[in-house]
């Protein structure tokens, strides 16, 4: 039986690499290697996050773990519980607050009219 994402994102040696600004985990095109959330990938080494983070920052190397530039890197037990920050929303059609990870795309928001429409 293979292993669901959620189980994988846990495991503490598993790493990730997300935008520092919006905290959205991201991950190569595959045809131009730009970086993009849709294609976001959990890396099975340090060298391996901190390799796609140096060339989504355009070669800039990261010294840091977390201050490489416009892009970062870290264990996904690490960006669970400290990057993802929970922000408090209100539920659009019951107008009931609730907290969802700051990087909640709109669509996938109950706070939003997207959400409510499809």
């Amino acid at each position: 039986m293979t292993q669901s994402y959620v189980e994988t994102l846990l495991s503490d040696q598993r790493y990730v690499v997300y935008h520092v600004s919006s905290t959205m985990q991201v991950g190569p095109l595959p045809r131009s290697g730009k970086p993009h959330t849709l294609y976001a990938k959990i890396y099975k080494t340090a060298y391996m996050a901190a390799r796609a983070c140096k060339r989504f920052n355009e070669g800039r190397a990261c010294a840091a773990v977390h201050d490489c530039g416009e892009y970062g890197w870290c264990t996904a037990e690490h960006y669970r519980a400290h990057v993802v920050r929970m922000v408090e929303r209100v539920n659009m059609m019951s107008g009931k607050r609730y907290a969802e990870p700051s990087n909640t795309p709109g669509y996938m928001s109950p706070s939003s009219e997207a959400y409510w429409s499809m």
